[in-house]
């Protein structure tokens, strides 16, 4: 499955495309330096070792240039019967203009083809390229009691990562037979 957008390929990441992904994710999250949270560009990136281990299972996804520069990308897994979205970046020389939108669509799409009723995602409460961002993109703040037990065991996971869980919510967007959004 493969997506044109505004000049990007949305698709599968390539083997030989993995090594970047941790660089476009250190840099993706230097913008935390002016947010609530800045410690938040501290934390460690995703290893080498698990995107391979993303990868094997399908779940990394990229958006790259003409040039076949990584632009933006995704990585996913099963959580719960829905898709978790684990972590998803854009460069920062291409933010702001609708490709992290366009990644999550295109997602989206594909999720819903393989049978997965949602997106699932963990995120900041207060930054607002965070969940107001996401909200706008068709997600909705899960309550705890609508949280299963994998999601549960990612925020807890967080907390002891050393992320604030007051700060932290999990959201979910549906992915029905319609729009994407």
């Amino acid at each position: 499955m493969e997506r044109l957008y505004r000049g990007y390929t949305l698709r599968r990441a390539l083997h030989g495309e993995l090594p970047v992904l941790p660089e476009v994710e250190r840099l993706a999250a230097q913008q935390f330096r002016q947010s609530p949270h800045p410690d938040a560009a501290e934390l460690p990136v995703q290893s080498l070792e698990q995107l391979h281990e993303h990868q094997q299972r399908g779940g990394v996804w990229v958006a790259v240039t003409r040039e076949g520069t990584v632009a933006a990308f995704a990585i996913c897994k099963p959580v719960d019967g829905d898709l978790f979205i684990v972590e998803a970046d854009v460069h920062p020389t291409h933010s702001r203009r609708g490709l992290g939108a366009a990644l999550f669509d295109f997602l989206g799409e594909w999720a819903r083809a393989e049978g997965y009723p949602a997106l699932l995602l963990t995120t900041f409460r207060d930054v607002a390229w965070n969940a107001p961002y996401y909200e706008r993109l068709g997600f909705r703040v899960l309550r705890e009691e609508q949280q299963g037990p994998g999601l549960r065991g990612i925020r807890a996971q967080e907390t002891e990562f050393g992320l604030p869980p007051e700060s932290r919510v999990c959201m979910r967007r549906i992915l029905d037979a319609g729009t994407p959004r």
